[in-house]
């Protein structure tokens, strides 16, 4: 990169977590991820964006990471670059999105159409493939490890290169094998810090107590309710679930059917995608309101989104247990602040699905922990193995970043900084 100045501009994610968006000037500017942070009250945008861009570069489709893109097709006529597997998945995040703020009452921030317009300016670019982006830039993918379809997005510029993390996983779990590290010579890293303060609890153990505490929900007579993210943690629920044999009947409802579809698609992207399928074919898919009164009839196991409770159809089982001290929920999944799901862990609240007002639950909760993001170790570990000049934190929390800086300088030396919302660095 020379002498030139490049710079990063924060739109979101700053020193939180949350609506991902990030403006890279290489001589030629580009948007990384373009997402939405999903509160109890309100839905958080980026900060507008008002610079010409020549492309958007979407890491993978969790809507803080994809799910204001078809917004910026109002206005713009710029290309976007992503793998199959994300523009499949965010597109039915995207259509999702138009129906839940129909219903209500809001008016969604894009239509079908700018959703349509999102796909023609889209080239699809496989793992490990250049593409060159203008003059002397290219851009590259690697397997982030995270999601299906996730990807380490790597710009190179000249002599000198830049990689963005995205959410990315080094271990593995369930259902990937971890992040592609091989990306060749990295100069600037910008990397997630969302656990940058801690050890995560071991993988197995985890499965272990979960898969125990499911089973004895069951048997004390109660439903045993598994809020989940609709992309990932759904299916590596079921797929957990299934290789414990547990002695109950598991309903899956919601959105992550839709998304098995896509993970059937792709089964390259999947560790066992034999075992996964036969997994998911072995549940009871939930069908409309017959389907959920069925799945309530006897003791059971209910996997269904949405994974922070905001929402989505695991409201009509809270709704059935949410006083029964013979079930449980089980939490899955990262618990923004301001969640439900959050309120629940932090006092034992949630609001009452009929009335809104928050409520004490009579019945049992408990997270566990299947994070897709790495641990501090993990990140230190990617970091040692890339060897950058410098690095910048992003999607953290500000206390967060701040521990995670100190054991970045402690363990490699290396210059870190958090980028700030409005705030452009230059390197």
């Amino acid at each position: 990169m020379g002498k030139e100045k490049f710079s990063i501009t924060g739109h979101g994610a700053c020193q939180e977590v949350g609506r991902s968006a990030f403006v890279v000037d290489f001589g030629e500017k580009f948007l990384l991820d373009y997402g939405v942070k999903l509160n109890v009250e309100e839905v958080q945008y980026p900060s507008e964006i008002t610079e010409h861009v020549k492309a958007a570069i979407i890491s993978h489709a969790h809507l803080d990471h994809s799910g204001l893109l078809p917004y910026f097709y109002k206005n713009s006529e710029c290309l976007s670059f992503m793998t199959e597997a994300t523009l499949q998945l965010a597109d039915i995040l995207w259509k999702d999105s138009i129906k839940i703020a129909e219903f209500e009452g809001l008016a969604p921030k894009y239509s079908k159409q700018e959703i349509e317009r999102t796909h023609r300016y889209n080239f699809v670019v496989p793992y490990k493939k250049q593409v060159r982006l203008g003059h002397d830039l290219s851009l590259e993918f690697f397997d982030a490890g995270h999601i299906l379809g996730s990807a380490l997005t790597k710009i190179s510029c000249r002599e000198e290169s830049f990689l963005y993390t995205g959410d990315f996983k080094v271990v593995e779990t369930q259902l990937h094998l971890g992040a592609d590290m091989d990306v060749g010579k990295v100069d600037y890293l910008m990397i997630e810090s969302t656990y940058g303060d801690r050890e995560q609890k071991d993988r197995k153990l985890e499965e272990r107590a979960f898969c125990e505490s499911v089973q004895s929900t069951v048997e004390r007579g109660g439903w045993a309710i598994v809020p989940v993210l609709a992309i990932g943690r759904s299916q590596e629920v079921i797929d957990i679930l299934s290789k414990y044999n547990l002695d109950a009947p598991i309903y899956f409802d919601g959105m992550g059917k839709a998304v098995s579809e896509v993970y059937f698609q792709h089964p390259d992207l999947v560790k066992d995608p034999k075992g996964l399928k036969k997994a998911l074919n072995s549940v009871e898919w939930v069908q409309g309101r017959q389907g959920r009164a069925k799945a309530m009839k006897s003791p059971g196991i209910i996997v269904s989104t949405s994974g922070m409770m905001k929402g989505g159809p695991v409201i009509n089982y809270l709704k059935k247990v949410i006083n029964d001290p013979r079930s449980k929920i089980h939490l899955t999944s990262y618990q923004a602040e301001g969640t439900p799901g959050r309120m629940l862990l932090d006092n034992g609240k949630i609001p009452n699905p009929d009335t809104g007002l928050a409520e004490k639950v009579g019945c049992r909760y408990e997270k566990f922990e299947f994070s897709a993001h790495p641990s501090q170790s993990e990140m230190i570990r990617a970091i040692k193995k890339w060897g950058p000049k410098e690095i910048f934190m992003v999607h953290g929390d500000k206390k967060v970043m701040e521990v995670f800086n100190k054991k970045i300088k402690d363990e490699t030396g290396i210059k870190s900084t958090s980028v700030l919302l409005g705030k452009k660095i230059e390197f």
